[in-house]
């Protein structure tokens, strides 16, 4: 998030939006800049009952679509990325439950087939050090079809697969500028070939999580097609470092002593492509980073990687795990979508209205990430470079505090505390949900500022009139 208000922030992100008519237009910035000061109420409590019926006519329109509404959103993105000598586009899919809606038209099958739901594709562009969300670089809403009965595995092969959402995401990201390398980071889903061959053709690099134990060569003669899991497994460590795991599901978070180690592969395409042996041979690095002595009764940590950037030195394997640790930070973007935003709390009663209201969700979601990772990225720059005045103002006022002297980190404090933070020394940096709650307190304390601002004005014009 930036010093902009939410009306000038919906300006930048949607006043471009082509809807075929302006009244529309002006109508999605209006709606998106209210959302944005409370976006975890439910839309009868952010608008009045005029202005909810003009809403819902407008995620009713067919332009409204998602492409539509954020494509001037990606653009911007695109052109933050082109400001940068390294960008991480981090790549995942988030089911959306919607099961308790039974009323919803156009939900797909989800989890084991018994929810109801869709799938979001998101494509988050992001800085490794320090962090910053820089924003969406692409984002698809995809309804999965229902696997026909006795379907065989040829016909499902020839099937629209889900395994294309990585391809559209890698593909629609765009070409990096002159200089930049943009690296592709996904999980274990992200782990086929049409994904590798994607983000290079397109001139990205790419760092996958392997989950198969493809063929592949470990020597540049081609001589013997080895797996790719029982190589990186065989590779001696090259060194120690540590990992930060975060905590998750009840689990609490701790710091892994890891061992790394690195080797070249050669990856060709795998059985069953057509024309298989005219497809690009892709050159790699496989990385395999292990927890040899785990605490009792804990999961060992081991990934194994496959990146295109080159991985020789310990150092370089050390920049490796710090792209991939940053891979948590979609996920924190889809909890605050969820959680945050209510996105799986809406109610509409088609697949196409509730594409249009997530898609303008999505993006205020974006906005509170900003706002925590500026945090990290510039803890002692001046409040006003992630606040409205008014929202300096208030703060200060509630925890007592010099407006003139106020950082970032004081800031952002300020505003986490609003929503339950403590601030003791060992209790680290606020998280995402106590932030949100405390942004969410900062916008009610900001209205009632206002309307204590206009009484005071009318006692005044009121006391000069007699």
């Amino acid at each position: 998030m930036d010093d902009t208000t939410a009306q000038e922030w919906a300006e930048r992100n949607f006043a471009s939006v082509n809807l075929r008519h302006r009244r529309r237009t002006r109508r999605l910035v209006e709606s998106a800049a209210a959302i944005a000061t409370m976006p975890e109420r439910s839309f009868n409590q952010v608008f009045d009952w005029n202005d909810l019926r003009a809403f819902y006519n407008l995620c009713d329109q067919e332009v409204a679509t998602l492409p539509t509404i954020q494509g001037p959103h990606w653009e911007l993105t695109r052109q933050a990325m082109g400001q940068h000598e390294l960008v991480l586009i981090l790549h995942d899919t988030s089911e959306l439950d919607f099961t308790d809606h039974p009323s919803l038209q156009g939900a797909g099958p989800i989890g084991d087939g018994r929810g109801r739901g869709f799938l979001q594709h998101n494509s988050l562009a992001v800085l490794r050090a320090p962090r910053q969300v820089l924003g969406l670089a692409y984002q698809q809403f995809r309804v999965r079809q229902e696997a026909p009965a006795g379907e065989h595995t040829q016909k499902r092969k020839r099937r629209r697969r889900e395994s294309e959402l990585w391809l559209e995401g890698i593909t629609a990201s765009g070409l990096p500028p002159e200089g930049c390398c943009w690296v592709d980071v996904g999980d274990r889903g992200s782990d086929i070939y049409e994904a590798m061959a994607a983000s290079r053709e397109v001139g990205h690099d790419f760092l996958f999580r392997v989950t198969q134990n493809r063929q592949v060569w470990a020597s540049a003669e081609q001589e013997q097609l080895i797996g790719l899991r029982d190589f990186a497994c065989s590779l001696p460590s090259q060194g120690c470092d540590h990992v930060e795991i975060p905590g998750r599901g009840g689990r609490g978070s701790r710091t892994a002593t890891v061992q790394m180690a690195a080797a070249p592969v050669w990856i060709p395409a795998p059985e069953g492509t057509l024309q298989r042996w005219s497809q690009p041979i892709i050159a790699a690095w496989v990385l395999r980073i292990w927890e040899e002595n785990a605490p009792q009764g804990v999961e060992p940590l081991e990934w194994i990687l496959v990146c295109s950037v080159p991985t020789q030195t310990l150092e370089e394997l050390k920049a490796r795990r710090d792209w991939y640790c940053c891979r948590w930070m979609v996920e924190v973007f889809h909890h605050i979508e969820k959680n945050g935003c209510k996105e799986e709390a809406r109610r509409f009663e088609t697949a196409a209205r509730m594409e249009a209201c997530l898609a303008i969700l999505s993006l205020v979601a974006v906005r509170i990430f900003q706002l925590r990772t500026a945090l990290t990225a510039q803890p002692d720059a001046p409040a006003p470079q992630v606040a409205t005045e008014d929202e300096i103002q208030v703060v200060c006022a509630f925890h007592k505090l010099a407006a003139d002297t106020l950082t970032v980190r004081d800031f952002v404090r300020g505003v986490a505390k609003l929503g339950g933070f403590l601030g003791r020394k060992h209790d680290g940096e606020p998280g995402v949900l106590t932030l949100w709650r405390g942004y969410q307190r900062l916008q009610d304390l900001i209205q009632g500022y206002y309307l204590k601002a206009i009484s005071a004005a009318e006692n005044r014009r009121d006391t000069g009139n007699r």
